[in-house]
């Protein structure tokens, strides 16, 4: 697959929709983050996205690759980074944005999770490498997704730590 080095950062996968990152980047990554997923024994995969204009189609392409890997993925829909990072920890333990962050609209991106810890560096790098080779693996089954609505546990999770001083 031919893509552009420029959208492997440090921290994170990111471009300009549609001239650098397209659905089928966002497809690749899936089925690349899946296969590393599973090579660590992880099952499942929280996938998040933010309100962008680009952030449903290309969710949408994350999933069908992420389930093509073999992995089931928790879709918690439009949701922030924390709130994807305590799904990830929660419901299991890796997780994917959809996140344009703080970047103009025409930019989305992924910040991911995997096994417990926040993936950068040598390892965003790597999954570049198998995307670049497809050198993803083909399980025996795809997996499965299920919508689950985090809301409400976060919000518990927030009030439960805080402290109110009496007057």
């Amino acid at each position: 697959m031919q893509l552009s080095p420029s959208i492997f950062k440090a921290y994170d996968v990111r471009g300009i929709v549609p001239s650098t990152l397209t659905e089928e980047v966002a497809e690749a990554l899936g089925r690349a983050f899946g296969t590393i997923a599973r090579r660590e024994g992880e099952k499942a995969v929280a996938v998040g996205r933010d309100g962008r204009l680009s952030g449903p189609a290309m969710s949408a392409a994350l999933v069908r690759g992420l389930v093509a890997s073999g992995v089931d993925v928790i879709d918690v829909g439009v949701v922030t980074t924390p709130m994807l990072y305590f799904a990830a920890n929660t419901l299991c333990n890796s997780g994917i944005q959809v996140t344009g962050s703080h970047n103009p609209k025409d930019y989305n991106g992924f910040k991911m999770v995997l096994a417990g810890r926040a993936i950068y560096g040598e390892e965003i790098q790597a999954l570049r490498r198998m995307m670049e080779t497809s050198g993803w693996d083909r399980p025996p089954a795809q997996g499965k997704v299920r919508n689950v609505n985090i809301f409400a546990p976060y919000r518990d999770r927030i009030r439960s730590e805080i402290k109110l001083a009496r007057p």
